[in-house]
């Protein structure tokens, strides 16, 4: 426990849920596989570099933005810190997710089928705040009979990496299918879902007040954070538990393209459905009970002193039941769905209007629909998208989403090929680069490979 601040130092540095919507069937990226499994790939084979094949990290905050609070706009910062807290929904959440590619690879089989492989670390942080801790926290118990419930409270939190094996098959002309699967060792699990119980005040009869707390149960599950046997969490901690050290788990990808005709293309995946077997360093602490409080009767006798903070902990312990647990638990993948719909169009010509590669389309328009399903919280993405074949070698995506953080969220994305070195970088909300603390979210992913055609 002597570095455990240390390791939440690690867990907020390495990066800032989970839609990569400008990657997503990016023609031609090795990445696009880990998105659909079921991707067309024309390569005979590729590898990344090592550790820089890709890095991605994504972030945001559904609630407010640094500039609601901090703008230095002449306004007071209690009156902005008042205005946030107004505008709060009923319950706003908070993510990060960063992932790095550590190696991954692909070849072509002799039955044309395409394998890919690879292992990839991550971290994932999702919290589900709801309005009543919010205004408790803002405005204390000043509202008589005001109920603050914590049933909307929730958060995940891991960090595991995983080993992933995938099979792209293209069964005719309109129909590729893929499958992937994984096998995720985890570092660390932490979860609270299915929280229930509220905090109110009401006028007392003894005292002036009386306050409650009513019906709690409360109950969250951790593994890889608390020791008992003398371990600490440092580097190398963490590494072994990232090679298979961990508590282990299974999980599968499936996707597919189907090219309904020959300008039209609808593609599909889901993601990441399995789950972890928590049974190292387990440890889960449940809160359930009631409570009330109309203040602690004095009695000044001198002859038989009280100890009043004792009575009352005594109280509080006898009426709101603690217990830790020891016993393994399951904890599921939050799912991720993908499906998209395009049309190509503009077929490359020479300079007399001669068509030069037929079914070679230099740009594509379409909609793109990202929904992640999880014990913590669900929401879904939606996205137009342009992409703009300039060569075999250059090619770029523009992409406008809407999602729970922004309703006007513009992303760029460019790939390159050098000869068989392949540079991409993507990144979203470019309309926030003039103020970055006025954006509810953003992401990046970058990276390079280095990819081997077939012979035409």
């Amino acid at each position: 426990m002597r570095r455990l601040s240390w390791f939440i130092f690690l867990v907020y540095a390495i990066g800032f849920s989970q839609n990569k919507q400008v990657l997503y069937d990016f023609t031609g990226l090795p990445q696009t596989l880990l998105l659909n499994p079921g991707a067309e790939v024309d390569n005979k084979f590729h590898f990344g570099m090592p550790m820089f094949s890709q890095i991605s990290a994504q972030g945001g905050f559904t609630g407010f933005s640094a500039y609601d609070i901090f703008a230095d706009n002449g306004i007071d910062i209690n009156d902005k810190i008042k205005a946030a807290v107004n505008n709060y929904g009923t319950a706003e959440f908070i993510l990060f997710n960063q992932q790095l590619e550590v190696f991954n690879g692909g070849f072509r089989l002799p039955n044309k089928d395409y394998l890919s492989f690879g292992y990839y670390e991550e971290v994932d942080f999702l919290g589900k705040i709801p309005r009543d801790v919010v205004d408790l926290y803002y405005d204390g118990n000043t509202v008589i009979d005001r109920r603050y419930s914590i049933k909307k409270l929730a958060a995940r939190a891991e960090m595991l990496g995983v080993l992933h094996l995938g099979l792209s098959k293209k069964f005719n002309e309109k129909w590729n299918f893929g499958v992937r699967a994984k096998i995720y060792s985890s570092v660390f699990n932490a979860n609270t879902k299915s929280n229930s119980g509220s905090f109110y005040t009401e006028e007392g009869t003894q005292n002036i007040y009386r306050q409650h707390l009513d019906n709690v149960n409360l109950l969250m599950q951790t593994s890889g954070v608390f020791f008992r046997n003398g371990e600490e969490i440092d580097a190398s901690y963490v590494k072994s538990k990232l090679l298979f050290g961990g508590n282990l788990g299974l999980g599968i990808d499936l996707g597919f393209t189907h090219h309904y005709s020959k300008q039209w293309t609808i593609t599909g995946s889901i993601l990441d459905l399995g789950f972890v077997n928590n049974s190292k360093n387990t440890e889960s602490f449940l809160y359930k009970g009631d409570y009330e409080l109309e203040g602690a009767q004095l009695n000044f006798d001198r002859n038989n002193p009280q100890n009043y903070w004792s009575d009352l902990k005594e109280d509080f312990d006898n009426s709101i039941l603690s217990d830790t647990l020891y016993k393994s638990f399951i904890s599921f993948r939050p799912v991720k769905l993908n499906g998209s719909a395009s049309y190509s169009f503009g077929q490359k010509q020479d300079d007399c209007r001669y068509l030069i590669d037929d079914g070679f389309y230099l740009n594509k328009i379409g909609f793109h629909l990202f929904s992640t399903v999880g014990a913590v919280h669900s929401y879904m993405a939606a996205t137009f998208f342009y992409e703009r074949r300039f060569s075999k070698h250059f090619q770029t995506k523009l992409t406008y989403t809407v999602d729970p953080f922004s309703f006007a969220n513009i992303g760029l994305g460019l790939s390159a090929n050098i000869g068989v070195v392949n540079l991409y970088f993507a990144a979203d909300n470019l309309l926030s680069l003039n103020n970055i603390y006025n954006a509810k979210s953003a992401s990046f992913q970058l990276g390079i490979n280095f990819i081997f055609k077939d012979k035409n």
